[in-house]
């Protein structure tokens, strides 16, 4: 029978047992995280001169620094649930072609891009507006019996009403989920762009 090993014994063993890191795997997480930086700082300022501070690195550095900027602006480009996610989506894309060099299909994947982002836009506003009239139909439905009751016409704004904000969650749920599915695959494309 074999001897039982401490949780200190253990304990060594799996550290004994860790992958080290490299000094070019830490070299690429802190050129990552830079670049990251430098693309959040230009998406709150217009007026960065991304590429100036990029080209401050040479070789590696700078493909690590490209990387973690190109990260931050993909993921930076969501569905436009305002006008500030519409712009910071534009702000992303204008990012991601000072870094691209093929302009030509940058150019065409953002321009499929924005429509998608505009489809969606138009889409929201049309299932809110159809959702609103379903809604009134069906309130109305069930306070006549209560104008009978009082006698008088009652005026309803559903949106202030129980539930309508419960039930128009559910609905842009799955308009997101579609359109969500759609922006991922663009977005990776966009991606692989050179």
């Amino acid at each position: 029978m074999g001897r039982i090993k401490s949780a200190y014994e253990k304990a060594m063993e799996r550290y004994q047992q860790r992958k080290a890191v490299s000094e070019e795997d830490i070299r690429k997480m802190e050129y990552l995280l830079t670049g990251k930086t430098l693309a959040a700082k230009y998406l709150n300022n217009k007026d960065l001169d991304l590429l100036a501070a990029i080209d401050q690195y040479q070789n590696k550095t700078r493909e690590y620094i490209v990387e973690g900027a190109m990260e931050t602006f993909i993921s930076n480009i969501r569905l436009p649930a305002d006008k500030t996610t519409f712009k910071t989506n534009q702000q992303a894309m204008n990012g991601i072609g000072l870094l691209k060099t093929d302009k030509e299909t940058y150019g065409e994947m953002v321009g499929q891009l924005e429509q998608l982002l505009h489809y969606y836009e138009s889409a929201t506003k049309q299932a809110f507006a159809q959702f609103k009239e379903r809604f009134s139909v069906q309130m109305a439905e069930s306070m006549k019996s209560l104008e009978e009751k009082v006698g008088v016409k009652l005026k309803i704004d559903p949106e202030k009403q129980p539930g309508f904000w419960e039930e128009w969650s559910k609905v842009i749920g799955s308009i997101n989920t579609q359109y969500d599915q759609v922006l991922k695959k663009q977005k990776e494309k966009l991606q692989d762009i050179k």
